[in-house]
């Protein structure tokens, strides 16, 4: 919407805080399948996608201790925080502002 806007896509700076069941969107097809009966993850060509235009993209730790969700079960790329609210915090102080939730 912004780059359609004019606005330069060097000059954006995106990030997703992903946190409640959203959180298997970003794991690997083995942890996904576990859970979607041998599902492949779909949202991980979206996911690589948003990656390579730089956007981050963070899971709340909370959320992932909560559901069994490691580091390695993540899609390459995806961060994990401590906690979502942590993420937003650390997020603010770099100059990002919360734009939805």
């Amino acid at each position: 919407m912004h780059a359609k806007a004019g606005v330069n896509e060097k000059n954006m700076k995106l990030a997703v805080v992903f946190h409640s069941k959203g959180a298997f969107d970003l794991t690997r097809a083995s942890y996904y399948g576990e859970k979607y009966d041998n599902a492949e993850n779909a949202n991980a060509v979206i996911i690589k996608a948003l990656l390579e235009k730089n956007v981050r993209i963070i899971l709340c730790g909370q959320t992932a201790a909560y559901y069994g969700i490691k580091n390695e079960d993540l899609l390459p790329g995806v961060e994990m925080a401590l906690s979502a609210m942590t993420a937003h915090a650390l997020l603010q102080q770099e100059g990002y502002t919360l734009n939805g939730f």
